[in-house]
């Protein structure tokens, strides 16, 4: 608890802010240590890594939700090397699944917000279907279908089909349209 406490300077508000104490059933403390956890975990990993796992909350709460929200909040500020650090820091801590949803949350900022493709965190997606969701988002539709197709999934290069109709995306419809002849 002190260490928390010292990791934040006065400029950061009150201390009880920054309290880890309170009724675990209570939305409040919840909130409270999400939101501490959130803010640590870009300041000092370790530390944060240590409140997460040393409060944790039966059924609801997943560290998974915290490292989404400061990988978006790291591509929201445009910190690319603060979130590369970042996701060194969580890589072996949890599974695939929730590796590709924190990758996914820092995409869908870079490709919405920012309006730019973030080839390298999509390259780092261990999901070919997160993948291709990925390049759709950040309109690359040539390298979704490309991926989709390789790992054979049907329903992916139906999607990116989908996609290329609405983006009028000609020469990739067509690419996936004869793709498809083939499995279907």
């Amino acid at each position: 608890m002190v260490d928390v406490v010292r990791s934040f300077n006065e400029v950061d508000g009150s201390q009880w802010k920054h309290s880890l104490f309170g009724n675990p059933n209570d939305p409040e403390t919840f909130r409270r240590r999400c939101e501490i956890a959130e803010t640590l975990a870009e300041k000092n990993f370790d530390l944060a890594f240590q409140v997460i796992y040393d409060f944790t909350l039966p059924g609801i709460f997943m560290a998974v939700d915290i490292y989404a929200g400061v990988a978006a909040s790291l591509a929201e500020r445009k910190r690319g090397g603060q979130l590369t650090e970042f996701l060194r820091n969580i890589k072996g801590t949890i599974d695939d699944d929730d590796w590709d949803q924190v990758l996914g949350a820092a995409i869908n900022v870079y490709a919405n917000r920012h309006k730019e493709r973030p080839d390298r965190l999509i390259d780092m997606l261990t999901s070919s279907h997160r993948k291709v969701l990925a390049c759709v988002v950040c309109g690359r539709l040539k390298s979704a279908f490309q991926i989709a197709s390789r790992s054979g999934s049907v329903a992916d290069v139906q999607y990116v089909a989908h996609q290329a109709l609405h983006a009028n995306a000609l020469p990739v419809l067509d690419m996936c349209k004869q793709w498809l002849a083939q499995y279907m």
